[in-house]
């Protein structure tokens, strides 16, 4: 099956199964390029967050999830089936890198929480993974916020802004040049808390 097909009976299940236990609310989605590729760059609250993301974009989206769960029974299978990369979280994993680029080059969407883990009860730092993948890809960067934690009942709101602007950051790589592309990307999920 393919993965817009799958998306699109995956969006229906969220739809009837989850947004009436969870509502998920987004605006800024005039900022989000319905074709090409593109990374998705957020702050990591809840379990739920990619989908939520998944959803208000409306087509498939590839997102890196940490290997342990690729083990588990069903779930590995499943993570395999919508697009989802293995990475080994606390190390530099370049097989992770690699084929988040060539999901970009196949024109994906891409998602990425560079925080590495949920972080709702105090805000991680954005680690260098996501410059990597933006300078490499040349892939427009949209910030994304995750404005609250899934709760049943209580609206998950994102909000999506303009691409970030990483021009300045062209040419070779430096550990100099990627931190403060991160640190810009970081600043720019960030700053759309209203």
């Amino acid at each position: 099956m393919k993965a817009e097909k799958r998306f699109a009976i995956a969006r229906k299940l969220v739809r009837f199964l989850i947004c009436p236990l969870c509502p998920i609310r987004f605006t800024g989605t005039e900022n989000l390029p319905q074709e090409g590729p593109v990374i998705l760059c957020a702050n990591h609250e809840s379990l739920l967050d990619p989908i939520a993301i998944g959803y208000a974009l409306r087509r498939p989206v590839s997102y890196m999830a940490k290997k342990e769960l690729f083990k588990v029974p069903l779930l590995g299978s499943l993570l395999r089936s919508m697009c989802a990369l293995p990475v080994d979280r606390g190390a530099g994993d370049m097989a992770a890198i690699r084929a988040s680029l060539q999901a970009l080059k196949e024109g994906m969407a891409f998602g990425i929480f560079p925080q590495g883990t949920r972080s709702f009860k105090r805000r991680l730092p954005f680690q260098s993974g996501v410059s990597v993948i933006a300078l490499r890809s040349g892939a427009p960067v949209v910030p994304v916020l995750v404005g609250s934690r899934a709760r049943l009942f209580r609206p998950l709101r994102l909000v999506f802004g303009v691409p970030v602007d990483l021009a300045d950051f062209a040419g070779p790589t430096t550990k100099e040049k990627l931190e403060q592309a991160t640190r810009r990307i970081e600043a720019a999920v960030f700053s759309l808390r209203p």
